[in-house]
C-alpha cells in the first residue's frame, strides 16, 4: 500500500536558531513528509534564509515571514518581503490583532495568509473572529490547537501541532481536546503541523505522525487525507490558492 503523502503546515529552521534546512529536509525524507511550510521563528526579522530555501525548491517548501511590528517601517517591510514572491504568509502574535491591526489589514490586502501564534485569550479571540468576518477571503491559521470560540469563521483553520509543548507521549490527555476540535471545525479546517525541531527528539516527530495517521488523537484515521495533506497542500501549495503578492499591483496602483 502506498503511504499517504504528508504536508507539514508549520515547522522552523534557521542559521541562528534551530536547525538548518538540511536537517529539516532529511527528517522529512525519513518520515514521508512531501512538503513543509517554514515559519520564521520569533525574534528573527531577516527572512532571507527562508526566502532562499523557497525560491530554490518551491514544490517542497513554502514560507512564512516575520517583521518587527513596532518598527517605523513595518508596513514597508511587509511589502518588501511580499514582493520577493517567496512567501505566502506572515506570522503574527495573537495579541497584535489588538495592538497592530493596521498591519493585519495591510497583510490581508496583499493576499497573505496570516499565521497567528497561540495562546488565544478571550479578548484576542473576539478580535480575531471580527477580523476574519471582515476579511472572508483571508485565511487565518492558528497554531498549537488554537482555542475555543472559532467555530463560526470558515476562513479560520487550526493546526494540530505543539502537543509536545503541553503533554507527554502518547498525549492521552489531549485526545478529547483534539477530538472536540474535529467535532467543532470538521476535517477541512484542521491542518497538521510538526513544529519541528521544538520537540527536540526525532522519535517524537515520528510518533506524532503515527498517532495522528492511525486515528489515536481524536480525529478519525479516514480524515487524515485532508488533515495531514490535502488542506495544507491547497492552502500553501495549490495553484488555485491566493498567492502572496498577487494583489500587490492592484493595491499599490
Amino acid at each position: 500500500m502506498v503511504a499517504m503523502p504528508i504536508t507539514d503546515a508549520y515547522a522552523h529552521c534557521g542559521l541562528r536558531k534551530y536547525k538548518p534546512v538540511e536537517d529539516l529536509d532529511a527528517v522529512m525524507d525519513r518520515h514521508g513528509v512531501a512538503r513543509t511550510v517554514i515559519a520564521e521563528h520569533l525574534g528573527e526579522y531577516d527572512n532571507s534564509y527562508i526566502e532562499s530555501i523557497v525560491k530554490k525548491r518551491p514544490d517542497r517548501f513554502a514560507g512564512v515571514f516575520l517583521v518587527d511590528l513596532d518598527a517605523p517601517a513595518a508596513v514597508d517591510d511587509i511589502t518588501r518581503w511580499t514582493k520577493t514572491g517567496a512567501f505566502r504568509g506572515i506570522r503574527f502574535t495573537s495579541a497584535s490583532v489588538l495592538t497592530h491591526r493596521r498591519l493585519w489589514e495591510w497583510s490581508a490586502q496583499l493576499g497573505l495568509h496570516l499565521v497567528v501564534s497561540a495562546p488565544f485569550p478571550a479578548a484576542e479571540t473576539a478580535a480575531i473572529n471580527a477580523f476574519a468576518a471582515d476579511h472572508p477571503r483571508t485565511t487565518l491559521q492558528l497554531t498549537h490547537l488554537g482555542g475555543p470560540g472559532f467555530e463560526k469563521r470558515p476562513n479560520i483553520v487550526v493546526q494540530i501541532s505543539g502537543m509536545h509543548k503541553e503533554a507527554q507521549m502518547p498525549y492521552s490527555g489531549l485526545e478529547k481536546r483534539i477530538g472536540a476540535l474535529y467535532d467543532t471545525l470538521g476535517p477541512r479546517r484542521l491542518v497538521y503541523g510538526s513544529n519541528f525541531p521544538v520537540m527536540v527528539e526525532e522519535k517524537i516527530y515520528a510518533a506524532e505522525i503515527e498517532l495522528l495517521r492511525t486515528g489515536k488523537l481524536g480525529i478519525p484515521a479516514r480524515e487524515m487525507g485532508d488533515v495531514m495533506n490535502g488542506n495544507a497542500e491547497r492552502l500553501w501549495f495549490g495553484k488555485s490558492s491566493v498567492r502572496a503578492g498577487s494583489l500587490l499591483g492592484a493595491v499599490l496602483a
